[in-house]
């Protein structure tokens, strides 16, 4: 007879937040200098990369609730910065489709100031990394915490 195992969750993903002004799809230059930032951060932490996975939505007041509209070009325009200015180059995964945020989630959700949060960065480093996953791993070497 089989016992059950104990398992403990660890999610070595990292979860960045890009807002936009409302109604729009373009990633302002305050918004690029942090993502720049956090890129920093994750290249210095994390010698290799496995992907960044986006999430796009749109705030239920804005004016386009097409999930093939408003929230994946501003995938679209996050993904362009990661490439082309920020030199990102593991796989992006871009979504197929937006959604319209849960206006109850949003009021518990990460704010900035009027704007609205319309893409969710994930990122996914590859081996070695944090997660106990690895304990027992020939190749998993301890990380000292900062």
């Amino acid at each position: 007879m089989l016992s059950p195992v104990a398992a403990l969750a660890c999610s070595p993903i990292k979860v960045f937040y890009v807002y936009f002004e409302r109604d729009s799809a373009t990633v302002s230059p305050d918004q690029i200098l942090k993502l720049d930032a956090w890129m920093q951060e994750l290249r210095t932490r994390y010698v290799n990369h496995e992907a960044i996975y986006i999430g796009a939505s749109v705030n239920p007041e804005e004016r386009d609730h097409d999930p093939k509209g408003l929230s994946l070009e501003r995938a679209r325009n996050v993904a362009r910065v990661l490439r082309e200015e920020l030199r990102f180059s593991a796989r992006i995964a871009l979504p197929k489709s937006g959604y319209v945020a849960d206006p109850a989630s949003l009021s518990n959700g990460p704010t900035e100031d009027s704007r609205v949060l319309g893409v969710q960065l994930d990122f996914l480093p590859a081996c070695p990394h944090e997660c106990t996953c690895q304990l027992g791993d020939p190749l998993h070497t301890q990380q000292t915490p900062r």
